[in-house]
C-alpha cells in the first residue's frame, strides 16, 4: 500500500510496537521486522521507517490507546489492507518463533476493531505461520 498520510503510518507503527511489547519483551529482531514492514507496506525508506518507529515509541509513553490508533487505520485502509496489516501483526508477534497468548489476544482485539471477519483472521494467522516456517 502506498501512503503519504503520516498519521496512518505512525498509527501502524504504534500498533506494531504494541504487538511487539505485549509479551513484555521487545527484541532487536522485532524492531527490524517492524521497520521492514513499514518500509514495504507504506513504500517509505528504511531510514524513514526507523525514524517513525522511534517517534511512535516516544509517543506511546503518552498514550497507548490501541482503539484510537486502529480507528485511524479503519478509516484509511481497504478491507484487504486491513487483512494485510493483521498479517504484519502476526509477523511481528512470531519474530521470536513463539506466538505468546497475549500477543494472539491483542491481535484479535485489533482485528475486531478493524472489523475483520474471524475466517480472515484465522487465514491470516495460518498464512504467516506457513510463510515463516
Amino acid at each position: 500500500m502506498e501512503s503519504n498520510n503520516n498519521l496512518e503510518i505512525i498509527a501502524a507503527a504504534k500498533i506494531l510496537s504494541l504487538v511487539s511489547n505485549v509479551d513484555g519483551v521487545i527484541d532487536k529482531k522485532e524492531k527490524n521486522i517492524i521497520c521492514i514492514i513499514l518500509h514495504d507496506f507504506f513504500d517509505i525508506s528504511l531510514d524513514e521507517a526507523s525514524q517513525i518507529l522511534l517517534k511512535s515509541k516516544k509517543e506511546l509513553k503518552k498514550s497507548d490507546d490501541v482503539y484510537n490508533f486502529s480507528k485511524i487505520l479503519n478509516q484509511e485502509f481497504t478491507y484487504q489492507d486491513k487483512i494485510d496489516f493483521i498479517c504484519c501483526c502476526f509477523e511481528v508477534a512470531l519474530a521470536d518463533d513463539n506466538l505468546h497468548y497475549l500477543e494472539n489476544h491483542f491481535i484479535k482485539k485489533i482485528a475486531y476493531i478493524l472489523k475483520i471477519e474471524d475466517e480472515d483472521l484465522i487465514n491470516a494467522k495460518k498464512e504467516i505461520k506457513k510463510y515463516l516456517s
